[in-house]
């Protein structure tokens, strides 16, 4: 009974966010939007990172977050104070692509 009330309770205290937040493709308020839990959107640095995800995570990097996409997955690694996207695309049985591959950009 414990489990119930705490999960009731969870969705009490989400109810604001989902009234007041509009709903864009990715779930987020969109930008600029009139609501009180809408963000700026402000540039960011995204720079391309020439070593390959296997490099990093050998140089000391860890997966802070992990994420499935249609073709791969998404990784934020961190090490120290710096923070790199990147993208695993694994082998497609329906393209000439035969290895895993990845794709990186440094975030600060």
């Amino acid at each position: 009974m414990a489990v119930v009330s705490k999960f009731a309770v969870a969705v009490l205290l989400m109810l604001p966010a989902f009234a007041y937040a509009q709903a864009a493709e990715d779930g987020f308020p969109e930008a600029g939007s009139k609501n009180a839990y809408s963000s700026l959107e402000v540039p960011t640095k995204l720079a391309p990172e020439s070593r390959s995800l296997s490099d990093l995570l050998t140089d000391g990097y860890v997966i802070t977050t992990a994420s499935h996409v249609a073709k791969g997955a998404i990784f934020t690694l961190r090490k120290d104070r710096k923070a790199i996207l990147c993208v695993l695309t694994a082998p497609f049985t329906h393209s000439d692509q035969n290895v895993p591959t990845s794709r990186c950009w440094v975030l600060n």
